[in-house]
């Protein structure tokens, strides 16, 4: 398994449970009232913490593993890789657009609340999540099929 493969795997893990446990904690009290709440707030830091430790140590490890004197990428690589960052890009902007949709529908129904001034943070950490989860996604079936 290349070494492009193992960080695929790593990112599907890493970024996979960190939506599963944001969405958890995001249910709690719905997207409106959950940044008013400090424990829950607080919560969701420490997952988004926990994930981003977890996804540098993954690539720790997968870089620490890799040998050092033997050629681990070729040109079938750098093509694959390409092509899989140029799909993963638009996955994470379509992502982007349905995420402040979502949300400003959320607001607009909820005539008492403002938009919190979170709002924002949620919509970048979404989409980060979304793209390396795409990219992690597509890169395995890229390499499947090649």
């Amino acid at each position: 398994m290349s070494p492009n493969q193992k960080r695929a795997w790593g990112n599907i893990i890493v970024w996979g449970a960190f939506l599963i446990a944001a969405a958890v904690v995001l249910s709690v009290n719905g997207t409106v009232f959950f940044w008013q709440e400090d424990s829950l707030r607080n919560l969701f830091y420490t997952i988004t913490g926990v994930a981003i430790a977890a996804w540098f140590i993954m690539m720790l490890i997968v870089w620490l593993r890799t040998p050092k004197k033997a050629t681990i990428s070729d040109e079938r690589d750098s093509q694959i890789m390409s092509r899989v960052n140029t799909a993963a890009g638009p996955v994470a902007m379509t992502a982007v657009a349905a995420t402040a949709l979502v949300l400003m529908i959320i607001y607009l129904e909820d005539k008492n609340s403002v938009i919190s001034p979170y709002f924002l943070i949620y919509i970048a950490l979404v989409n980060i999540v979304v793209y390396w989860l795409a990219q992690g996604i597509i890169t395995l079936i890229a390499y499947k099929r090649s």
